[in-house]
Parts: C-alpha cells; sequence; structure tokens
C-alpha cells in the first residue's frame, strides 16, 4: 500500500495540465517567494499539483520529474519512438518519452544501464541539465570564485556562472550556491521559471526585482524594490538607507568588504539652483568620477561613478525643484558580484510619488506630555490637539471619577483624561484604551 501511495504522489505531479490548470495551491499563499514562478508554470502547464490540490513546494524533485520539467519547459522533442536504454525506465512508466527525449538530445545520461529515476537532483545537476536543454553558450573563463562555495576548478562552475550572471540563481546571504543541495519543488520552479524568461528574452538576464517588495515611507518621495530577505531598512524622516551588512558587522555607516548600501536623501535646495546649474556643481565636485545626465521617469537626472570606490550616485530634480539623491556603494570582498547587480536592480525599480506637508507637532506633544498630572490643565491641552475624538469613556473610573480616552490621529496618541480634576493622567502612542 505504502508503495502504491508514493506512486500516486509521484504520477500527480505531472499529469496533464488540463486536471489543474485553474487550481490555487493553498500551500502556496500570494507572499510565497516562488509565488509567481509556480503559478506561472502550473498556468503553462508545465508542473502541477497533487491529487489534493497541493502544491507540496517543500518536496524534492527526483530525476524523473525533473526530465519531464526541463523536456517540456525548454520544448525538447520527445516525442519519438524510443529504445529501452535503461533498465529501470521501461516503456510503461509515465517518464519513458521525457527521459528518452532528454537522453537522445544528451541533457542527461545514466550509469551502469540505468538512470535511477527516484533519485533527487541537486542544484549542481539542474543547472547543467538546463544549459544543455537550452543550448546556451557557456562561459570560456571562469572566475576563480564564481560563489564564495563554487572554485573554478569544479565541473559545474561554468554553469554556475553563467546561471549567475543571468540572475538564475543567487547567493545565499552568506555568499554561498549550495549546489549539491537537493531541490525542492518551490526551488525547482523558480530557476526553471528565471530560465525560460531568459530563453524567452534573447538571452536577457532575469530581473532581479521581480519578486522584491516596494519600500516607502510617507515623508520622502520615492519608492524604490529591494531584497527584503538579505537587506536591512533603517528609515528616518530625514533618509532611508538600505543595508546588505557583512558578517560581523554593526555599523551602517561603513561599507565592509562584503556590505552594501544605499541611502536616500532629499535636497531641498534652499538656493534654488535651476537643473542645469545644480548639475554643474556636482560635475565640478566630481571632476574624476564618469558623469551622466540621464532622464528617469521624465525627470532630469545625474549619475555619478567612482569604479575604483564602486560607488553609483544619482541626482534626480524633482518637479518642485528638490534634488533626491540616492548614494550607493559595496564593498570589494567576494560579494561584490552579487551586490553590484542587486544594487543596479534597485536603482532600477526607483520611483517617485508626491508626498504632502505635514504640520509639525513636536512642539505640542512636548507642551501637552509636561503637562500631565497638572490639574485643572488637561482640557486646555486636550483642546489644543488638531483634532480630538474620545473613543471609550470609563464612567466609574477607579475612585477619581469618569476618564475619557482622547485619540488625535494628527499625533497618533491617546490621552488619559479624568474629568473631576481636569487632568490628563497618561499618554499612549497609537489608538489604544490600555494604560
Amino acid at each position: 500500500m505504502k508503495k502504491f501511495l508514493i506512486s500516486l504522489l509521484v504520477l500527480a505531479f505531472v499529469v496533464p495540465s488540463s486536471v489543474f490548470a485553474a487550481t490555487a495551491f493553498p500551500d502556496v499563499p500570494e507572499d510565497h517567494t516562488n509565488f509567481k514562478a509556480i503559478n506561472t508554470l502550473n498556468e503553462k502547464g508545465i508542473i502541477n499539483g497533487y491529487e489534493n490540490g497541493t502544491f507540496g513546494p517543500k518536496d524534492y524533485v527526483n530525476r524523473a520529474q525533473a526530465a519531464k520539467i526541463i523536456v517540456g519547459a525548454m520544448k525538447v522533442k520527445h516525442d519519438e519512438e524510443y529504445e529501452v536504454l535503461f533498465g529501470d525506465v521501461p516503456k510503461s512508466q509515465w517518464y519513458f518519452k521525457y527521459v528518452m527525449g532528454a537522453q537522445k538530445e544528451g541533457i542527461i545520461n545514466g550509469s551502469d544501464g540505468k538512470f535511477r529515476p527516484e533519485e533527487k537532483v541537486n542544484l549542481a545537476e539542474t543547472l547543467k541539465m538546463l544549459a544543455l536543454a537550452a543550448k546556451v553558450e557557456l562561459p570560456t573563463s571562469v572566475d576563480a570564485n564564481v560563489f564564495l562555495d563554487v572554485d573554478a576548478s569544479q565541473w559545474f562552475a561554468p554553469h554556475a556562472q553563467y546561471a549567475r550572471e543571468k540572475n538564475i540563481v543567487v547567493a545565499d546571504k552568506n555568499g554561498k550556491l549550495n549546489a549539491s543541495s537537493p531541490m525542492t519543488r518551490a526551488a525547482f520552479s523558480e530557476v526553471i521559471y528565471r530560465m525560460m524568461y531568459v530563453t524567452e528574452n534573447d538571452n536577457k538576464a532575469f530581473p532581479l526585482h521581480t519578486n522584491w517588495p516596494y519600500f516607502e515611507n510617507d515623508t520622502l518621495p520615492f519608492k524604490m524594490k529591494y531584497d527584503n530577505t538579505t537587506w536591512e531598512v533603517m528609515d528616518s524622516k530625514e533618509s532611508v538607507t538600505f543595508i546588505k551588512k557583512d558578517v560581523g558587522q554593526f555599523s551602517g555607516v561603513r561599507t565592509f568588504p562584503n556590505s552594501g548600501v544605499a541611502t536616500v536623501m532629499l535636497d531641498e535646495n534652499t538656493a534654488k539652483l535651476s537643473s542645469t546649474d545644480y548639475f554643474s556643481k556636482i560635475k565640478a565636485a566630481f571632476k574624476g568620477a564618469t558623469i551622466t545626465e540621464f532622464t528617469v521617469k521624465n525627470k532630469k537626472a545625474l549619475e555619478v561613478v567612482i569604479s575604483d570606490e564602486r560607488i553609483v550616485d544619482w541626482y534626480v530634480y524633482l518637479n518642485n525643484g528638490k534634488i533626491l539623491a540616492v548614494y550607493t556603494q559595496f564593498g570589494e570582498g567576494p560579494m561584490s558580484f552579487t551586490l553590484k547587480p542587486q544594487i543596479k536592480a534597485m536603482l532600477t525599480t526607483l520611483d517617485f510619488k508626491t508626498v504632502e506637508d505635514k504640520p509639525d507637532y513636536s512642539a505640542l506633544l512636548s507642551e501637552i506630555l509636561a503637562g500631565v498630572l497638572k490639574k485643572n490643565e488637561g482640557m486646555n491641552l486636550i483642546n489644543k490637539l488638531p483634532e480630538n475624538v474620545i473613543i471609550e469613556t470609563d464612567t466609574i473610573g477607579v475612585g477619581t471619577g469618569p476618564i475619557d480616552y482622547y485619540y488625535s490621529s494628527s499625533l497618533n496618541y491617546t490621552f488619559k483624561y479624568e474629568r473631576n480634576d481636569d487632568l490628563i493622567l497618561d499618554t499612549r502612542k497609537g489608538k489604544t484604551t490600555s494604560f
């Protein structure tokens, strides 16, 4: 019975797409890292779910399944009459034509007359099979360290470098590929999806930012995508810094050998300089740099590149005469091969928005906080709020009489007010009655 159930699960991954074409996998929600890849491949009939409607993103992919998916994704011919070449791949098996089609094209092979269809496939094997199936031109020279755990002497190094250059795979947070790791269904789907993009778009690299979220705040007029799985954000009213920290790094001010940073700031341009005059000042300040004028989202911009220091800065002249500055830099360590394209992808997604000037209530808040527990001053302070709404009233209080909870959305504070003594008992940030 156990063997029968396993066979059903294997078959469920490769049943015809018409059965599950419209299926939404309950175990692959929209916020899943590989959501887009899995759903796109499912819609194209290249992968499918189990008979119970799930996808099993953490389950492993075996060699038979890998052959079927790669053959389908790369459009490898597999409809001929094939001889039986592997003792463990008889004509009666569902994967026979996929394995034999791939074998004829030199994509897969076996040993000792066996294919071993139930063995797990790892990332290195996957990259080699994909490169062969897509007939890509691998790099003729390989970097000394393709990834921190892949050196030029390893057999799959050219495949790993090609995949790195095309963003088919990316290093983990430690700069490693982990090529010997068995492929989960989710990870395998992502690699297939990205390789399909590359082959369908004239060998262009897969856009790194595809699955990244946008970051934006309420005070700076921009939004930008970033890799929130490996980069951190330090956010304030004056600036936003995106940082990929090096191992052991504690400071976001300096660039370490394997760290990257992108800081966004707003120059008010109080001198009211025109874009021409402003850019002239920048050019004069960076005479040794490579400087290029361009437009981004129909706005005039200036790029400053200092190659030796791995610096790329953008100055964007906004419609209101202010300048949005983006300062980026990455270290010279082995992780530079990952950091450089990530920063480039971040800049590619830079967009702009209108930010309303909000009143500064900091002085008013300080005045109210200083008046807490002062009798006969509570309502006078409450009335100074830009707006105040009673969100709850305790008519009995705790030996003090009625208590009102006033909330001001402008300050985002709640004020606990006691009527009998006309005083503010306490304050809390946010809308709450939990004091």
